[in-house]
C-alpha cells in the first residue's frame, strides 16, 4: 500500500514550465487524490468507472480564463480562482474496464490575443474486482440483551486493492446495506421489521460479462418467548376509548409485564400495528426476580394489535378496542391585517440600524407554544410574553420591533413568522457588493476529550466578516471571538478563535457571512483557497476504525467479582487496546469516549432527546467518560459508574473513537467483552402521581394535592409550572421531601397553593409543565407545549390519561363580566442606565420602570421581562423583580451584563412585556411603543470591552494535576490563576499555567489532589481585571488515593541502589523477567527480587471491626497429599514510639481502642487517638486514621507523586497521623507494624528477607517464606509530611522486638521512622501473599523442622506481649502451638472455613 502511494505521488505531482511572450512561467501541479488513477466500477454490477482529477495552476500574471479540452466525456466540478492561481477539477465518466489514456489540453487565456496551450497524457485504470480473491467477515449482533438498534451487523470486505463504491444486492428477509467507511470497505446491514430466519444476502457482481452473486448469511437474533400465558398487558387509560390528549405528545400508553421464569438475558420482541404502520419500541421500566415490565406508546385513533415473538413467530397477544384519540397540536394564529412600519437610521437614536415594527391582532387562543421568527440566515424561537401588546389569550394584539443593519445587498428580504405570516422588509440603502467575505486560513488544535480549538482567519469584503460553524444559529463567532492582537476591526483581515466540543456540536460547514447577511460556505475536507492552495483538514480523524478496539475487559465483572447495584452505584474500570490490521495506531493521548446504554442511564438523560435519533440522544448525555493511557499494562482505561438499581444481567455500552464516526456498540462484541451485573431492584421510571386532588379552599386560595409515588429509588425533587389560561400568569413551584405533608420519599403527599387577589377574573389555571426526579436522577416529564425524549412514555400523569381536565382548575371570580378588566396596565415611566465596570470588564444595564392599572390593579407575583435586542435575532432577557407595590401600581427593576461584543457596531432596541392586571388582561410595549411614549427605546455606541471569562473546564479527577480551562481573554504574560480549595477562606493558592496559552483555552498544571469542589478565577496583574468565579467538581473514585501534597515543594526522595540480579536462572529466566541496572525487572504475574514468586489470588478476607489488622488465609491446593495445609498471615499495627536522635525510646504509645467505620465493600476506616507528650501540663491530642483497602485486580494508584501498582489480592494500609507534640525538635517518630506468617504443616522450613525492591518503585520489602508460600510486604520510602513528599526510613526490628521464627511460624516487626514534622503525615504500606516457584531448603538462614528442638522460650513470649494488646491472637496461637500441637490443624482449618463462610 505504501509503495503504491509513493508511485502515485511521484507520477502525479509534476509541473510544467511554459514560457510565453512575457517570459513568465506557469506551474501546473496535479493535486488529485491518491486513489484518483485506480478505481473499481461505480457499483458491483457495473463495468464503468468515474475518475476525478484536480490540477493547480500557479502564475504571477493575471489570466482571463482557463478551459479544458479532452477526448473523453467529463463534467466540471466547482473551481477556485483568484486571478493568478486556479484549482481546476473535472470528472471523467463512464470509463470501461481496463487501462486508459487521456489527452488533456489546457487553454490559458492571458490576453484577448494571447493564449497558452498545454497538452499532456494521463494514464488511469478501471480495475476489475477479482471476486476469487475477495474475502469478507461479518460482524453480527450478539445474542445478549438487544438494544433494538435496527441493525443486523456489518460486512467487512478484505483482500481488495481499491474501495468498493456501491453494492448491488438483494436480501431475504428485507434489509438495507449502507457504506460506513469506504476506505476500509465497511458496510452496515440494517434490518426491516421482525425477522425469524437467517438473513441471506446476495451481492451481485459482473465476472467476464456474466452476472454472478456472492451469498452472505447473518444469523437472526433470538428474543424472549412471549405469549398470552406469560404476559399481562395494561392500557393507559384502561377505562376509556375516547381520549383527549392534554399534554404535548402524551398519547395513550400500554405496559406489558412478562413472567421470566426461566431467567435468561434476552429482551422480548413486541410489535404494534394499527393497520397503517407498525413499530416495535418498548422501554423496560421495572424488574424483580420473576417479572419484567415494559412500556410503549399508542399513536392516533385506531384499533391496535399487539404481537410478540414466540418460537420465532409473531403471535397476537392483545387487541384494543377502537381508540378515538384527540391529539394535542399547536394552533397557529390566524391574524388580521398586518401593518409594518419603519424607522430608518437617524444618527441620534439609531446609528447603524433600521427598526421595523410588525402589528397585527388575532382571536386564535394562545396555547403556550413558542413563536418562531426567521429573517435571512437567522431564526429564533421566542416564548410569551414577547410581542403581546394587549388583550388576553382569547383576543389580543401583537406589536414587535426588530433591528437590522441599515444596509442590504438586495432591496428586500423576507421576514417570516413561521406558519403565521410572512412579508418583505424593504431597504433604502442598497449596496452593490462585488465579492464575498472569504476564508483565508482554518486551523484545528485538539485540546482534550472531543474539544478542539479552532483559529479561523478571514478576509472581509469591506462589510465585516463573521463565522458560523455548521449553522449561524448554532455557533456564531462575532466580535467576542476576535483575537485583537492579530486582528484589526477596521482592517480587511480578521482572526477568530473558539473552542468547540465536537461531540455535542458536529459540523461539516463553515459559513463566512458579513453584516449584510451574505453567506460564503465551505466544507470540511475540501479546498477553500487557490492562493495559497489550502484545504480544511478533516479534524474528525475519520481514518480510525471502531472495530480495531480490542481486548476489552473490566476490572470487576460477574465472571470474577459480583457487581450488585441493588440500592447503590458501583464503580468499575474498562480496559482495552487499539490494534489495527494495517499497523496504524491511535496516539496514546487520543481520547476514546465510553458511555453505558443501560435503561437507567438512558432514562436519566432522555429529557431533551428522542431515542430514535442516535445523535440527538447522545447530545445531552454528560456522563461520557474519556480514556487515559495506562503505561504499566499498555492499555487504555476508563473509570465509570454503574447506576444503582439498573436492570440486571448484561449492560449495553458504547465506545466512541471520534465524534463524527459510528460508535462501537457492545451488541457486536463477544461474551468476553460483555459487562454483567446483579440487581434485586430495577427502577427505570421516574416518580408519578398516584393520587391528585384539587381544592378551592377560599375565594383567593386554591391548588392541587398530589401523592407522588416512586417505590424503589424514591422521589428527590420536582418542578411544577401553573399558568392562567386567560392571562398567561405564571406560578412556579419547587418540591423536595422538605415539602412533605404525609408519608416519605417513596410514597408521600405534597401540596401547591396559589393565592390571588379577591379582585380577579374567572379562568382556568393549568398545570403546563411537570418535571419529577427520583434519587437516581430519572425523571418523568409533562408539558403542554414541549416535547421530551421518549415522547410521552415518562409521563407523571400516567394514571390520569383519561381525565383531560386533571391539570386544570377553574377559579370562579365575582364581579361584572366574571371580573374581567379589559383595560390593560399602562407604563408610567421607563428608565435605562449603563454602568461600565472596568475592573470586571462589565457593561451593566439597569432598567427601572413603573406600571399602573387603575381599574383592577396589577396581579401579584408576576414579573415583566425586558428584552434587549440587536441585529440577527441576538436577544437577551432580563426578568424583573418588584421593588414596591400598591393596590394599583408597581415599581420594577432588573439588571443585566452585556456579553462581550454584543451590539458592537450596531444598535440595541429595548422592549418590555408581561404586565398583567387582576382582571385577566395583559400589556406589553414594543420598541416602537416606547419611542411613541417618549421613553428610552434604544442605545447606540456600545463599546467593545474585552473581559476575562471562564466558561467551562475539562474533566479532572480527585488526584488533581492538569486542568483545561475554557473561556475568553486569557493571556499568559499578564495573568494569574487563583484557586480556592474547599475549606479555604480566600483565594490563597496560585496555580501554575502551562506555557501554551490560547486566548480561549489554557492548562493549569498543579491542581492539588482533592475530592471536594474548588473554585478558580483569573486575575490580570496589569489591569487588575478579574474573571468570574467557576466551581470545579472533580471526578471522585474509590480507585484514586488522595494524598494532600504539594509537589512543587517536595524534598528529594531516596532511590534504591543498583542491585545484583538474583536467581538461577537469573531473574527466573527469559519468560519471568530480565536483568536491568537496578536489578531484576519481572514480567507480570511474577514478582520479587528474583522473579520466582507469583501473587496468590484469594477471597477477600473478612473485616476486623475491632482493630486495623488483616488475616490473609490460604489453603495449599497444590499439595498432592491427602492433607491440605493451611497458611495464614496476620498483619497489625503494634505501637508508636518517640525516639531521640540516638534512636533511644522516649515515649511509647499502644493502641487500645479503635473506632471502626465501613466505607464500602473493599474499604474500611479505623480511628483512634493518643495524648502526645503525656507528662506535660498541656498534652496534645494526636489522631490516627487508618484506611484498609482491598484490591481484587491490578490497579494503578498514585501516592507521593509516584504511580504505584497494586497487585490483585493485596491489602493497602493508608495511615494518617495529625500533629504530634515532640519533646525535642531532634526527635522522630517510629510506627511499628507486625507481620506473622504460619502454616499447619510442622515438617517444613521458614525464611525471612528484608531489603530494597528492584522494580523501580524505590521501596523496602520484607518477605516471610514458609515452604513455597510467602507473606510479602512493601514499605514505600516516601511519605507525605506536612503536605510535602519526603523520604522516610523503614527498619527491621526483629532482634529488638524478639520476634518469633520457627519452621512453621515466622514473625517480623518493621519500624517506619518519620522525621520531626509539624502538621500531618501520611504513609502507605501494602501486603500480599505469594507462591514461590521453589520451596525453602535447609540452607542459609532458613529454620527447618529438623533443627527445631524446643518449645517457645519465655523471652519470646514476653516479646509478643510487649508488642501489642492487638497482637493477642498471635499469643494465643503460640501458646496453643506449644501445649496442643496435635490439634493445630483442626483449629486452623475450622477458623478459615468460618471466615470463608462469612465472606460468602
Amino acid at each position: 500500500m505504501i509503495n503504491k502511494i509513493i508511485i502515485i505521488f511521484l507520477f502525479s505531482y509534476f509541473f510544467f514550465y511554459i514560457d510565453f511572450c512575457y517570459s513568465q512561467p506557469i506551474i501546473i501541479t496535479d493535486v488529485s487524490n491518491f486513489d484518483s488513477y485506480s478505481q473499481y466500477p461505480v457499483n458491483t454490477t457495473s463495468n464503468t468507472c468515474n475518475f476525478n482529477f484536480k490540477f493547480y495552476f500557479q502564475t504571477n500574471v493575471t489570466y482571463i480564463s482557463i478551459s479544458l479540452a479532452i477526448n473523453q466525456t467529463y463534467t466540471n466540478a466547482s473551481n477556485l480562482q483568484d486571478g493568478q492561481n486556479f484549482l481546476y477539477s473535472f470528472t471523467v465518466i463512464n470509463q470501461g474496464l481496463g487501462d486508459h489514456s487521456l489527452n488533456a489540453t489546457f487553454f490559458v487565456t492571458v490576453t484577448p490575443t494571447d493564449k497558452l496551450i498545454q497538452s499532456y497524457i494521463l494514464h488511469y485504470s478501471c480495475q476489475t474486482i477479482d471476486y476469487k480473491l475477495i474475502k469478507y467477515k461479518i460482524i453480527p449482533k450478539n445474542n445478549f440483551k438487544l438494544t433494538n438498534l435496527g441493525i443486523y451487523g456489518y460486512i467487512q470486505f478484505e483482500g481488495l486493492t481499491n474501495q468498493i463504491n456501491d453494492i448491488i444486492y438483494s436480501c431475504l428477509p428485507s434489509c438495507n446495506i449502507l457504506p460506513i467507511d469506504k476506505y476500509s470497505n465497511l458496510f452496515l446491514v440494517s434490518e426491516k421489521g421482525f425477522q425469524n430466519q437467517n438473513l441471506t444476502i446476495h451481492i451481485f457482481y459482473l465476472e467476464e460479462g456474466i452476472t454472478n452473486n456472492m451469498t452472505i448469511t447473518f444469523p437472526f437474533n433470538s428474543y424472549y418467548n412471549v405469549d398470552k400465558n406469560n404476559s399481562n398487558i395494561v392500557i393507559y387509560p384502561s377505562e376509556s376509548t375516547n381520549i383527549i390528549e392534554f399534554g404535548y405528545g402524551c398519547s395513550p400508553l400500554y405496559s406489558i409485564t412478562i413472567n421470566k421464569t426461566n431467567g435468561g438475558d434476552y429482551e422480548p420482541f413486541i410489535q404494534v400495528s394499527n393497520g397503517s404502520y407498525v413499530y416495535s419500541i418498548i422501554i423496560p421500566i421495572y424488574q424483580n426476580e420473576k417479572t419484567v415490565t415494559y412500556l410503549g406508546q399508542l399513536y392516533g385513533s385506531s384499533t391496535y394489535l399487539i404481537y410478540s415473538q414466540f418460537d420465532n413467530n409473531l403471535v397476537k397477544i392483545y387487541e384494543t378496542p377502537i381508540l378515538s384519540i384527540t391529539t394535542l397540536e399547536q394552533q397557529y394564529m390566524i391574524v388580521d391585517t398586518v401593518q409594518v412600519s419603519y424607522l430608518f437610521s437617524n444618527n441620534e437614536t439609531l446609528f447603524n440600524s433600521l427598526m421595523f415594527t410588525v402589528n397585527f391582532s388575532s382571536t386564535t387562543q394562545i396555547d403556550f407554544f413558542p413563536t418562531i421568527y426567521s429573517f435571512g440566515l437567522f431564526s429564533k424561537n421566542i416564548q410569551w410574553p414577547f410581542g403581546f401588546e394587549s388583550g388576553n389569550n382569547f383576543k389580543y394584539s401583537q406589536a414587535v420591533s426588530f433591528p437590522t443593519f441599515k444596509y442590504s445587498y438586495v432591496s428586500s428580504i423576507l421576514f417570516n413568522i413561521v406558519n403565521i405570516y410572512s412579508f418583505s422588509v424593504d431597504f433604502q440603502n442598497v449596496l452593490s457588493v462585488g465579492s464575498y467575505s472569504t476564508l483565508l486560513n482554518f486551523q484545528s488544535i485538539h485540546l482534550f476529550s472531543d474539544s478542539y480549538l479552532f483559529r479561523i482567519k478571514v478576509k472581509t469584503n469591506g462589510y465585516g466578516a463573521f463565522i458560523g460553524l455548521g449553522d449561524v444559529n448554532t455557533i456564531a463567532l462575532r466580535y467576542e471571538s476576535m483575537i485583537d492582537s492579530e486582528s484589526n476591526i477596521n482592517d480587511t483581515q480578521l482572526v477568530f478563535e473558539t473552542v468547540v466540543d465536537t461531540f455535542d456540536n458536529v459540523f461539516n460547514d463553515i459559513i463566512v457571512f458579513d453584516i449584510l447577511g451574505i453567506p460564503n460556505r465551505f466544507k470540511v475536507g475540501e479546498y477553500f483557497s487557490s492562493n495559497p492552495l489550502s484545504i480544511i483538514d478533516n479534524f474528525y480523524n475519520n481514518n480510525y476504525n471502531q472495530f480495531f478496539i480490542k481486548n476489552i475487559t473490566f476490572l470487576s465483572n460477574n465472571n470474577n467479582e459480583d457487581i450488585d447495584v441493588t440500592n447503590k452505584s458501583v464503580e468499575n474500570i474498562i480496559y482495552f487496546t487499539y490494534d489495527s490490521d494495517d499497523g496504524s495506531f491511535i496516539d496514546e493521548e487520543r481520547p476514546i469516549g465510553f458511555m453505558l446504554m443501560d435503561p437507567v442511564t438512558l432514562a436519566k438523560y432522555s429529557k431533551n432527546n428522542n431515542n430514535n435519533n442516535y445523535k440527538q440522544h447522545l447530545d445531552s448525555i454528560k456522563t461520557l467518560r474519556y480514556s487515559t493511557w495506562n503505561s504499566t499494562i499498555s492499555m487504555y482505561q476508563i473509570i465509570f459508574t454503574i447506576p444503582a438499581n439498573t436492570q440486571a444481567g448484561h449492560i449495553p455500552y458504547r465506545l466512541h473513537i471520534g465524534s463524527n464516526l459510528p460508535p462501537l456498540d457492545s451488541d457486536f462484541l463477544p461474551i468476553s467483552a460483555q459487562l454483567f451485573i446483579k440487581s434485586s431492584n430495577f427502577d427505570g421510571y421516574g416518580p408519578i402521581f398516584s393520587n391528585i386532588e384539587k381544592f378551592n379552599s377560599t375565594t383567593t386560595e386554591f391548588g392541587w394535592k398530589f401523592t407522588i409515588n416512586d417505590p424503589i429509588n424514591g422521589f428527590d425533587y420536582g418542578d411544577i409550572i401553573v399558568r392562567g389560561e386567560m392571562d398567561s400568569s405564571i406560578y412556579r413551584f419547587h418540591l423536595t421531601t422538605q415539602n412533605l405533608t404525609r408519608g416519605d420519599r417513596f410514597n408521600g403527599d405534597y401540596q401547591i397553593n396559589i393565592n390571588i387577589s379577591s379582585v380577579c377574573a374567572s379562568q382556568n389555571y393549568i398545570i403546563t409543565e411537570v418535571k419529577l426526579y427520583d434519587t437516581q436522577g430519572i425523571g418523568c416529564y409533562f408539558s403542554v407545549s414541549e416535547s421530551f425524549g421518549r415522547g410521552g412514555v415518562n409521563n407523571p400523569f400516567i394514571n390520569y390519561l383519561s381525565d383531560s381536565s386533571i391539570n386544570k382548575l377553574y377559579k370562579t371570580c365575582s364581579g361584572v363580566n366574571d371580573g374581567i378588566d379589559s383595560s390593560p396596565p399602562t407604563l408610567s415611566w421607563f428608565n435605562v442606565t449603563k454602568k461600565v465596570e472596568a475592573n470586571e470588564g462589565d457593561q451593566r444595564l439597569t432598567f427601572d420602570f413603573q406600571a399602573i392599572d387603575n381599574e383592577s390593579g396589577l396581579k401579584d407575583k408576576q414579573y415583566p421581562i425586558v428584552y434587549i435586542e440587536t441585529v440577527e435575532f441576538q436577544q437577551l432577557e432580563c426578568e424583573s423583580s418588584i421593588l414596591s407595590k400598591t393596590e394599583k401600581t408597581a415599581n420594577y427593576t432588573c439588571s443585566i451584563n452585556l456579553p462581550v461584543g454584543f451590539a458592537y457596531n450596531s444598535d440595541i432596541l429595548f422592549s418590555v412585556y408581561g404586565f398583567i392586571n387582576n382582571g385577566g388582561y395583559y400589556s406589553g410595549f414594543s420598541s416602537d411603543s416606547l419611542m411613541n411614549l417618549n421613553f428610552i427605546y434604544s442605545m447606540t455606541n456600545i463599546e467593545l470591552i474585552r473581559k476575562i471569562e471562564i466558561l467551562r473546564v475539562g474533566q479532572i479527577t480527585s488526584l488533581g494535576g492538569k486542568l483545561w480551562v475554557i473561556g475568553k481573554g486569557f493571556n499568559l504574560n499578564t495573568q494569574t490563576v487563583f484557586v480556592k480549595y474547599y475549606g479555604d477562606s480566600s483565594f490563597t493558592s496560585r496555580a501554575k499555567i502551562q506555557s501554551t496559552v490560547y486566548s480561549n483555552a489554557m492548562i493549569i498544571n498543579d491542581i492539588k489532589p482533592t475530592d471536594k469542589q474548588f473554585i478558580i478565577k483569573v486575575v490580570d496583574n496589569q489591569t487588575n481585571q478579574k474573571s468570574n468565579e467557576l466551581t470545579v467538581y472533580p471526578i471522585v473514585s474509590r480507585f484514586y488515593t488522595i494524598p494532600t501534597t504539594d509537589s512543587s515543594s517536595s524534598s528529594p526522595t531516596v532511590t534504591n541502589k543498583p542491585q545484583t540480579c538474583l536467581g538461577d536462572p537469573v531473574c527466573g529466566g527469559t519468560n519471568q523477567g530480565y536483568c536491568s541496572s537496578t536489578g531484576c525487572i519481572c514480567y507480570q504475574p511474577w514478582i520479587g527480587n528474583d522473579c520466582n514468586s507469583q501473587i496468590v489470588i484469594i477471597p477477600q478476607p473478612s473485616t476486623n471491626t475491632s482493630q486495623p489488622s488483616t488475616e490473609l488465609p490460604i489453603i495449599d491446593s497444590s499439595n498432592n497429599s491427602a492433607s491440605k495445609y493451611l497458611f495464614k498471615s496476620l498483619i497489625s499495627i503494634v505501637s508508636l514510639r518517640e525516639l531521640d536522635f540516638n534512636s533511644n525510646e522516649i515515649n511509647l504509645y499502644r493502641f487500645d481502642k479503635w473506632i471502626y467505620t465501613p466505607i464500602n465493600h473493599v474499604k474500611s476506616q479505623y480511628f483512634t487517638s493518643i495524648q502526645s507528650d503525656p507528662k506535660s501540663i498541656n498534652p496534645l491530642t494526636t489522631n490516627f486514621t487508618v484506611t484498609l483497602e482491598w484490591f481484587n485486580q491490578t490497579t494503578i494508584i498514585q501516592f507521593a507523586n509516584n504511580n504505584i501498582t497494586m497487585n490483585p489480592s493485596s491489602v493497602k494500609y493508608t495511615i494518617e497521623i495529625t500533629e504530634y507534640k515532640f519533646i525535642n525538635q531532634l526527635n522522630s517518630l517510629q510506627l511499628i507494624m507486625s507481620a506473622l506468617f504460619e502454616t499447619s504443616n510442622e515438617d517444613t522450613c521458614s525464611l525471612k528477607e528484608f531489603g530494597d525492591t528492584s522494580n523501580g518503585d524505590n521501596s523496602n520489602f520484607f518477605k516471610i517464606q514458609i515452604d513455597n508460600h510467602s507473606l510479602y510486604g512493601r514499605f514505600i520510602k516516601r511519605a507525605i509530611i506536612d503536605s510535602k513528599v519526603s523520604s522516610i526510613e523503614n527498619q527491621l526490628l526483629d532482634s529488638e522486638m524478639k520476634s518469633i521464627q520457627t519452621s512453621s511460624t515466622s514473625q517480623s516487626f518493621i519500624g517506619i521512622t518519620i522525621p520531626n514534622y509539624k502538621q500531618s503525615i501520611v504513609i502507605d504500606p501494602d501486603f500480599s501473599v505469594l507462591i514461590d516457584s521453589k520451596s525453602i531448603s535447609n540452607e542459609g538462614n532458613s529454620v527447618c523442622a529438623s533443627s527445631y528442638k524446643s518449645k517457645l522460650s519465655s523471652a519470646q513470649l514476653a516479646g509478643i506481649i510487649i508488642g501489642s494488646v492487638g497482637f493477642l491472637v498471635v499469643v494465643i496461637i503460640s501458646i496453643v502451638y506449644a501445649i496442643m500441637k496435635k490439634k493445630k490443624d483442626q483449629m486452623l482449618e475450622n477458623n478459615i472455613q468460618n471466615k470463608l463462610k462469612y465472606i460468602n
